[in-house]
């Protein structure tokens, strides 16, 4: 074009401009139309580049990252992951937002800390992808873990340690590898076992039905498994229901059915204190993973037993190693058990007609327990968890399930592992629930031990079983006491409603003996 050509529509393009912004909106729309419909289409296409990177702006590739950061995190973590779909700039973008995807991974449950960088969008995306398999019940892997011995009889304990899975069944304890699950080793111990606790790093410690408890050195190599009894504690009186170590202060606890808890020195094997405040049978013990966990102050160290109308929490003075400008380094013994409170906390649980559920456990400074009633075969659960705060002593929030709990299995951040009575055969009764919503994620069918002794009727459904054969059965089950089986009139502990039951068992004690009279159960 020549340069008087460029003048000439130059001039023209401003006069017609400068008539065109008179004309109202409706003119300029047609206007506009109809010079696009005159245009060619080699225009046209130059026409449509040009309009769509004028009016089609990415606001997203616009705003400010920090802008970007503050809505993407009031959007959930499905939409996020679908958003990043949308373009090249948007995956960016979004993928480049870790402090929104690790507030995102939070939500979801995962509470992993490091220094080290980490891709909190993968994070997010293994959190939803074990979401969805809890829900479709993929999640859990069913292992038959079977024995190759005999003299192994129905398992009543088990625990875990690297890579090895024990398991307890009279004077016996099993070890199996958790990569191939075949039993790698088998021994004997002097006294009937009637629970454990795994800690450390190859050691076990085992109550007995004789009141003993034995700590054992466990060595694996090479699929091949030794065991080495290292230290015997006698005192008990009775059955010792639990044991728990803490290696760090060199303590080992255990409590039994003589209404005691007794802390020993784990090294020496010296009884250090006996907690006489019970007046039920300990059940569980444990000491809280953080020192601090009672007295904010960290000078005190903390014990928790539970019963089945308490759990009582005790502290005590710490030792610890100081430097030279007064800093706390680490514990230096199990501290002056000589100033033990009698009872630092004491959370009642049999009020109410509450219903004794196990399974107590400590989580972020938190007991968490399962409070229910007694309700009726055909009636719903009312079980709630209840989350007490041990730094102020006062109970936190509950939180409604509306289930039937069997055991309180597991606690963590996000989610909670709860074991349900049975129900139907196949039906879920292992569940993970969210501690936040009470919702259930999901679960799978876990058989429980008791099914094998269950015996059918004609109809092949299972007897409802009466108030005195169920207290007996977990009375004859919590003392490890033997059941003779007679040819002629085999025993059942679920009888038939109003049908007599017979049982012929072997008291393994003097307080056996004092709670069974003539086949009644005298603390019942």
């Amino acid at each position: 074009m020549l340069p008087d050509d460029c003048a000439k529509f130059n001039r023209w393009l401003c006069s017609t401009l400068e008539k065109f912004t008179l004309l109202p909106p409706e003119q300029q729309s047609t206007t506009l139309i109809s010079m696009v419909c005159a245009a060619s289409p080699e225009s046209r296409y130059h026409l449509l580049l040009q309009v769509s990177s004028t009016l089609h702006k990415d606001i997203l590739t616009l705003l400010p990252l920090e802008l970007v950061e503050k809505v993407c995190s009031y959007v959930d973590c499905r939409s996020l992951l679908r958003a990043t779909q949308v373009s090249q700039d948007w995956n960016r973008i979004i993928s480049s937002l870790s402090a929104v995807w690790r507030s995102k991974c939070q939500r979801l449950g995962d509470t992993h800390t490091t220094e080290r960088p980490i891709d909190w969008k993968a994070r997010c995306v293994l959190a939803l992808t074990l979401l969805e398999s809890f829900r479709t019940g993929s999640a859990f892997v069913h292992q038959d873990v079977k024995s190759t011995c005999v003299t192994l009889g129905q398992i009543t304990g088990i625990d875990h340690f690297q890579g090895l899975l024990l398991g307890i069944a009279d004077d016996q304890v099993g070890v199996w590898s958790t990569d191939s699950f075949q039993l790698v080793g088998l021994f004997s111990v002097p006294y009937r076992i009637s629970c454990l606790n795994a800690y450390g790093s190859h050691s076990l410690a085992l109550g007995h039905s004789t009141g003993h408890v034995t700590t054992w050195n466990i060595k694996s190599n090479q699929g091949d498994c030794e065991a080495q009894m290292y230290r015997e504690f006698r005192g008990h009186t009775g059955v010792v229901m639990c044991v728990s170590v803490s290696p760090e202060i060199g303590l080992l606890v255990s409590g039994a059915t003589d209404f005691t808890a007794r802390v020993w020195c784990l090294r020496g094997g010296g009884l250090l204190q006996t907690l006489l405040s019970h007046n039920l049978w300990v059940l569980q013990v444990f000491f809280p993973p953080s020192l601090s966990t009672v007295n904010v102050s960290c000078d005190r160290h903390s014990l928790v037993t539970v019963t089945r109308d308490h759990i009582r929490v005790f502290s005590w003075l710490a030792a610890w190693r100081r430097d030279s400008e007064c800093c706390l380094l680490a514990c230096q013994d199990h501290g002056s058990l000589e100033t033990i409170d009698p009872c630092t906390m004491e959370i009642p649980l049999n009020y109410d007609h509450s219903v004794f559920t196990p399974g107590c456990h400590l989580f972020c400074g938190k007991l968490v327990y399962v409070r229910q009633s007694k309700v009726r075969e055909d009636e719903p659960g009312n079980a709630q968890l209840v989350f007490h705060d041990l730094t102020t002593g006062n109970p936190g929030r509950t939180l409604f399930l509306g289930l039937k709990v069997r055991k309180l299995l597991a606690v963590g951040a996000k989610f909670a592992l709860i074991l349900l009575h049975h129900r139907h055969p196949y039906g879920p009764n292992l569940l993970v629930v969210d501690l936040y919503s009470g919702e259930s994620l999901g679960g799978c069918y876990l058989p429980h031990s008791s099914e094998r002794s269950r015996r059918k009727d004609r109809k092949n459904h299972y007897p409802r079983p009466d108030s005195r054969g169920a207290a007996l059965e977990e009375l004859i089950g919590s003392l490890r006491l033997k059941v003779i089986n007679q040819p002629d009139n085999p025993p059942t502990y679920a009888g038939r409603a109003g049908e007599s039951t017979n049982i012929d068992i072997t008291l393994c004690n003097l307080e056996a003996v004092e709670l069974i009279s003539g086949g009644k159960c005298n603390n019942r």
